[in-house]
């Protein structure tokens, strides 16, 4: 065995201590901790649904009678039938009052029926029809000619251009009820000259008829 110098063992004891902070230096200035792995992204796919846009469902139709809406006071149907036929449905204005009070009478007084313009695919116009000695509700046979009081009116009447009215052979009833309501019956009806038509069929004819219900 050799023994060593006090001062080769000091020599060899720095030499172990210098590769020692070497070996350190090292490690430390390789960071140290090795850094983490880094962690694989993942790619989720979302699947979006697309939905086809729906039509929206009809309306229900609401069935309502063509002009005669709930502001007219009276709802009225017309029926021409002869050399001419035609037609119709339409309201029109009111009398300036209740239907009941329009009907009533405490005493003779002309009693105006239903102003009809230019209805259905025909025009029709009704004009001028009225009772001259009106005492309420009741059935009345319209004359031409009275010698007291107000005559009564026939209708007079616009069809497709031409107009008709009382003349030879002509007749009118009117009946009213108490609530408004009331019905006209004409026939007979004849040609009449107008600006349209100077010279009318003297042989042409027509039948009329018009029911009126009082909305209001």
């Amino acid at each position: 065995m050799v023994n060593q110098s006090p001062t080769q063992h000091l020599s060899r004891h720095r030499l172990g201590v210098v590769m020692l902070c070497l070996l350190l230096a090292l490690l430390a200035a390789c960071g140290g901790d090795a850094p983490a792995a880094a962690q694989p992204t993942t790619v989720t796919e979302t699947s979006v649904a697309t939905t086809a846009p729906v039509d929206a469902p009809a309306q229900p139709t609401v069935a309502t009678t063509s002009g005669c809406e709930a502001y007219f006071q009276f709802c009225n149907t017309i029926r021409i039938r002869g050399s001419l036929t035609a037609e119709a449905t339409i309201g029109s204005a009111g009398k300036g009052t209740d239907c009941p009070t329009w009907a009533a009478s405490d005493a003779p007084r002309i009693l105006e029926l239903p102003f009809v313009v230019a209805a259905g695919a025909s025009k029709v116009t009704v004009a001028l029809t009225r009772v001259g000695a009106y005492v309420g509700p009741g059935t009345y046979a319209l004359a031409a000619t009275t010698t007291t009081g107000m005559p009564d009116a026939f209708p007079a009447l616009e069809v497709d251009g031409r107009t008709f009215s009382n003349g030879e052979g002509s007749a009118a009833v009117v009946t009213v009820a108490a609530d408004g309501s009331g019905t006209i019956e004409a026939t007979g009806l004849v040609e009449l000259a107008s600006i349209q038509v100077a010279n009318p069929d003297p042989d042409a004819r027509i039948d009329f008829s018009m029911t009126w219900t009082c909305q209001g």
